[in-house]
């Protein structure tokens, strides 16, 4: 059955955010009507005037205003004022998967972070200081996020991500094939 709530509650969120993702899927499959308000990537103020920081997503529901997709998730397959209860299982906490993500963390950075700032699709890059700011403050190998934020200038930042981008003819073979290692991990006896 299709839950709406009156005043419809609001989802702040990035398209490109797979934690933005998991909560815009879980109201979906909930059939919970929402709004969806596209923060632009460069938006500190509005995430910092709901929660204290500029997270995402950001579940607001009348007064009830927070972050963490699973926290917001656990919360709306809790209530009944948000639809049947239970629908959803917990984590699995998969060391198998985690350690997948780690071994192919620094490949799917440099492949997918300079694509997020070309695409003309993301509401939240679709002005020039949002991309700026996603460039600014997410790393490309091989660098750590410290190091990044402080001692690579901006220019070199913008140079760094088009290079990533122009490898895309060797890069894109290589997760190609991680993506063939990640899909025997992924099954659900249920």
């Amino acid at each position: 059955a299709r839950v709406v709530l009156s005043p419809v509650p609001t989802v702040h969120v990035y398209d490109h955010c797979p934690f933005c993702v998991r909560v815009r899927l879980a109201f979906g499959l909930k059939n919970i009507k929402h709004n969806v308000n596209f923060l632009a990537n460069d938006d500190v103020a509005t995430p910092t005037a709901l929660v204290g920081k500029k997270v995402s997503p950001i579940f607001q529901d009348g007064a009830l205003v927070m972050p963490e997709s699973l926290d917001i998730i656990r919360l709306v397959d809790s209530d009944p004022k948000y639809g049947p209860v239970g629908m959803f299982k917990p984590g699995s906490e998969r060391k198998d998967i985690k350690a997948w993500e780690k071994k192919h963390q620094n490949l799917m950075r440099e492949v997918q972070r300079p694509r997020y700032v070309k695409s003309v699709g993301f509401p939240e890059f679709a002005q020039k200081d949002g991309r700026t700011a996603f460039v600014k403050n997410h790393q490309l190998p091989p660098y750590e996020k410290a190091d990044w934020k402080a001692d690579v200038s901006q220019e070199k930042k913008e140079e760094l991500y088009d290079a990533a981008f122009a490898k895309s003819a060797e890069l894109l073979p290589l997760f190609n094939a991680a993506l063939a290692e990640l899909e025997p991990m992924i099954h659900c006896p249920d």
